[in-house]
């Protein structure tokens, strides 16, 4: 039986920790109601604040056809570019921008337009979004080339929707995620000599470098091939590096690694016979060996290493008049033999599609 002093002691130990308690569960409460409501709030509620703040997830094309009544025709690369869209970024939608009338969109949904341009408009979320294309920038100097017409479309489509812009000859290698949910309002990257590659960045709807580009260009346009679309992204986005979370400059391979003179084709384009084709690999049900860009194999010696590239803009050779020794067009058999640093690099892309029956070895480009 406890003493008088021992019951004394006890409560008091017991009134002590008591109020320790009542002071925590107060203290807490106070916390609570005091710190930011980013902070306080749920997991998903936290996830919601920051997909406000992020880049959106959706992913942009732009093509211009010459004559209305031509088929919106579509070649294995391009299904390669965007096939990776959807596979590696999981975007909320992808948008086709063209002035193809409806029947020519109908017609290449359907399939009458070849298997790449129906393998296209059969990934989940494409949803073509038809444009009016400019004749004349505003300073009155006419707009010939689809190229330049394709530049201002672009523009205006970040503008009125932010996402992420790339050429058809662009190959999304890996999620951009931690880019758009960086913080920064808009985001280029480097290419051959300095200037910011438009054919690849992204950017929030309306922020400063986008509403400035799209007034821009129109001052700048001469006719000449980047006067208003590298070079002014260049000067607007060099100049808004400095203004905290506007404008974030990657390095050049990060976009862009390759460019259009023979050197870079060669390296990008060029096979290597030496090298044992990996089709020599496939298994008797036919399955396809599984490397990524990742993939912890013993690489050649000519390999490129493509672990700080995200977007892999693909200067085509034939565009700039350079001949590339073994190689004509990117095929399905081309890719898939990863004989060149283009195949390694799209290989894991092409290998979806051949197990999911999508591509025969023997299609053509």
């Amino acid at each position: 039986m406890l003493s008088t002093n021992a019951l004394s002691r006890l409560a008091r130990v017991t009134l002590t920790g008591a109020i320790v308690i009542i002071a925590f569960v107060s203290f807490w409460h106070l916390y609570n109601a005091t710190i930011p409501t980013a902070y306080a709030a749920s997991g998903s509620s936290i996830r919601t604040n920051l997909s406000e703040q992020s880049i959106p997830n959706v992913a942009h094309y732009v093509y211009i056809i010459k004559d209305p009544s031509c088929e919106l025709v579509f070649n294995f690369s391009d299904a390669l570019s965007v096939y990776a869209a959807w596979h590696f970024w999981h975007p909320d939608a992808i948008y086709l921008h063209t002035n193809a009338p409806e029947e020519s969109i109908n017609r290449a949904r359907e399939g009458l337009s070849g298997q790449w341009s129906r393998l296209i408009f059969d990934i989940p979320g494409l949803q073509a979004k038809h444009v009016s294309v400019r004749t004349h920038a505003r300073n009155g100097v006419a707009i010939n080339l689809i190229e330049h017409k394709s530049d201002f479309f672009r523009v205006q489509a970040i503008r009125e929707f932010g996402g992420v812009y790339i050429d058809f000859d662009v190959h999304p290698l890996r999620d951009v995620q931690v880019l758009r949910e960086s913080g920064f309002q808009a985001i280029g990257g480097g290419q051959l000599g300095g200037q910011l590659n438009s054919g690849a960045f992204m950017s929030k709807k309306g922020s400063k470098l986008i509403n400035l580009w799209a007034e821009d260009m129109h001052k700048a346009y001469d006719g000449g091939w980047t006067t208003h679309s590298n070079d002014v992204i260049t000067r607007l986005g060099e100049q808004l590096v400095a203004d905290p979370g506007e404008m974030l400059i990657m390095e050049r391979e990060a976009f862009a690694p390759g460019s259009w003179n023979d050197v870079d084709c060669i390296n990008l384009f060029g096979v290597h016979n030496e090298t044992t084709s990996d089709l020599e690999h496939m298994d008797l049900e036919a399955h396809l060996p599984s490397f990524d860009i990742n993939s912890p194999e013993i690489s050649p010696s000519w390999a490129t290493d493509w672990s700080r590239t995200y977007l892999l803009h693909a200067f085509k050779p034939q565009r700039s008049g350079v001949s590339v020794y073994g190689f004509n067009r990117i095929t399905p058999k081309y890719v898939l033999e990863r004989r060149s640093n283009f195949a390694r690099a799209v290989y894991p892309i092409a290998r979806i599609l051949h197990d999911r029956g999508l591509l025969g070895l023997n299609d053509s480009h």
